[in-house]
């Protein structure tokens, strides 16, 4: 009996042992892989009704910024930052901060911070600090729940969830909350059922690269103006444009659409046109085609040469 009470208590703490290893494993699978709600309503939307926009709200400029500051604690430059060099030789806020900072952007868990995990992490930081910390009417640095509910319940129209949410954010239940306790679950709720950050800062950057494309491309297509469809000639120096090709062109200045050009959508196609031909409108100048305008400055009289002698005769 004694024996066998021996191998039962052993095995359960085998089993035990078993059951905690595969929670542990669960609950330090990727954390993007796992999707998260507050009262039955996705974070994502949550934040997204809270104003949040992520990498999506980003500017090219913003990201190289953070990838400069990347490189300054990158001091191996393998592309990387370790403990050591983010956490142990930082030169910003304290150690203790640092290390808050270093596990937060370590997505996967590997204790490496690659570049784009560190990007990821100050865009959401920055974002989150930004919408809270408006939510602060009294300005004493910390969100109390009345503020945060006020605020929040606009965004989400359900001050239920409202709560919900703070109370989530609230990881001490003090009714207050903090830059850094807010953080923490700010953070893994950015991070919940989304593509890891090497892929969302890629893909981000190819959509600004594309819309900088598509902006020099209507840039271009704006210059061409009245060109010939084919290209060839200047605008106006290689021939005019074919008849089909003048009345698309000319009712780009139809503003009402009705089909038709009135009297002032007229004038402006012509200011358009003298424009291109290098002439000028006004009083004393180039008029739109080319000559000089009726208003123009009229000129002083030359005053007649008078014959000194002449004059001097005269009686």
């Amino acid at each position: 009996m004694r024996s066998f009470t021996r191998c039962g208590f052993g095995c359960l703490l085998i089993i035990l042992g078993a059951s905690q290893t595969t929670a542990f494993s669960q609950a330090s699978t990727s954390k993007t892989g796992k999707s998260l709600s507050i009262g039955n309503v996705p974070v994502s939307k949550v934040l997204k009704q809270l104003g949040a926009q992520q990498e999506k709200g980003t500017t090219g400029r913003t990201l190289d910024g953070h990838s400069s500051q990347f490189e300054r604690a990158d001091t191996n430059r393998d592309g990387k930052h370790s403990e050591r060099e983010y956490v142990d030789n930082g030169r910003y806020l304290t150690a203790q901060a640092r290390s808050g900072i270093f596990r937060a952007a370590d997505e996967n868990g590997d204790r490496f911070v690659t570049r784009a995990e560190y990007i990821l992490n100050r865009i959401i930081t920055d974002e989150a600090k930004q919408l809270v910390q408006a939510m602060d009417d009294d300005n004493d640095g910390r969100v109390e729940r009345r503020e945060f509910v006020k605020h929040a319940t606009k965004r989400l129209a359900d001050e239920k969830l409202a709560n919900e949410v703070f109370s989530a954010l609230d990881r001490n239940a003090d009714d207050l909350i903090f830059v850094p306790e807010y953080l923490r679950v700010w953070g893994k709720w950015a991070r919940a059922a989304t593509e890891p950050a090497e892929k969302r800062i890629a893909a981000r950057r190819a959509e600004l690269a594309a819309a900088t494309d598509k902006r020099t491309d209507s840039r271009e297509q704006r210059s061409r103006g009245f060109r010939p469809p084919d290209g060839s000639g200047s605008r106006f120096g290689g021939g005019p444009p074919g008849p089909a090709q003048f009345v698309e062109n000319a009712l780009r200045y139809d503003a009402d659409k009705d089909g038709k050009l009135d009297r002032q959508e007229l004038m402006k196609l012509a200011e358009s046109l003298g424009r291109r031909r290098g002439g000028r409108s006004g009083s004393g100048r180039p008029s739109r085609f080319g000559g000089r305008g009726s208003s123009r400055r009229p000129q002083r009289p030359t005053p007649e040469r008078v014959d000194k002698k002449r004059t001097n005769d005269a009686p």
